[in-house]
């Protein structure tokens, strides 16, 4: 099974399939059309996201704050005032942090919210990595 079934087949509780290629298309254009300069990693499958001026590390199901990126990272930039709005779309406190977030996100039943927070964020997301490469480092830490 390939890495896009196989999401496919864990977020199929989500309803309609349409609805959720449709959230895959639009992760797919952020990713495409805002790229960072900042290097990136070839050799790791290490995940980042910088919010603001905090930096995060996915490792196994959850982000873990760390001190600084290294020279070169798998990394994700979004803007704090577009994370708030993210957390508020989610009903979390606007002080949360971002595995907050991801709890949100677990519990909601349906694909609206999800396209909600892309939408709050698509002004402020950059990403050096490739949606294939993003597919499979989700897949490896998430499911």
């Amino acid at each position: 099974m390939n890495d896009l079934k196989l999401i496919f087949s864990k977020l199929s509780f989500l309803g309609n399939p349409a609805k959720l290629i449709k959230l895959v298309l639009q992760i797919e254009s952020l990713t495409k059309k805002q790229h960072s300069t900042y290097p990136n990693s070839l050799q790791t499958e290490e995940l980042y996201v910088k919010i603001g001026e905090e930096i995060s590390l996915l490792q196994k199901k959850k982000f873990i704050k760390v001190e600084f990126l290294p020279n070169e990272a798998n990394l994700i930039f979004i803007s704090q005032k577009a994370f708030e709005q993210s957390l508020k779309i989610v009903g979390k406190p606007v002080d949360g942090d971002i595995n907050q977030l991801l709890k949100g996100l677990r519990k909601e039943k349906s694909l609206a919210k999800s396209q909600e927070i892309i939408d709050a964020i698509s002004e402020s997301f950059l990403t050096n990595v490739p949606m294939k490469k993003l597919i499979n480092i989700v897949r490896k830490q998430i499911f």
